[in-house]
């Protein structure tokens, strides 16, 4: 249940967004080998005058943070870099050196969606 955090400067196309949610969600779910449906996203558009990366970078930078539970392996964690970075790059053609990711496999314990953390319900002390 791969959950994906992206970060933009904010003034962008709507094509411009929608094609870095199409890149990404394709390459976590093949590289990942995780259904569609598992897969949620979310774009936040920051300010450019809120954003300081030393002139390294160009107006296209792109942060991918990508929050999943632990048990990937180096190598599958590489293959999805290489995939978000080759699919970014192809639409909407960001470069690699704007295209930075990273992973975040905390602990199961750390993961609740819907009151239940690594398959075991959440239980309320006052039940």
């Amino acid at each position: 249940m791969p959950i994906v955090r992206i970060d933009i400067q904010a003034g962008k196309s709507t094509a411009y967004k929608r094609a870095i949610l199409h890149g990404v969600r394709t390459a976590v779910t093949k590289a990942l080998g995780v259904g569609d449906d598992r897969v949620t996203q979310r774009l936040i558009e920051t300010p450019a005058e809120d954003i300081d990366s030393s002139g390294v970078r160009s107006d296209r930078l792109t942060i991918v943070e990508i929050s999943m539970l632990p048990g990937r392996d180096a190598d599958m964690k590489r293959g999805l870099y290489r995939e978000v970075v080759r699919g970014l790059g192809f639409e909407p053609g960001i470069a690699e050196h704007d295209i930075i990711v990273i992973v975040n496999d905390p602990a199961e314990e750390s993961f609740c969606v819907g009151g239940v953390t690594a398959g075991k319900k959440v239980v309320d002390p006052e039940e």
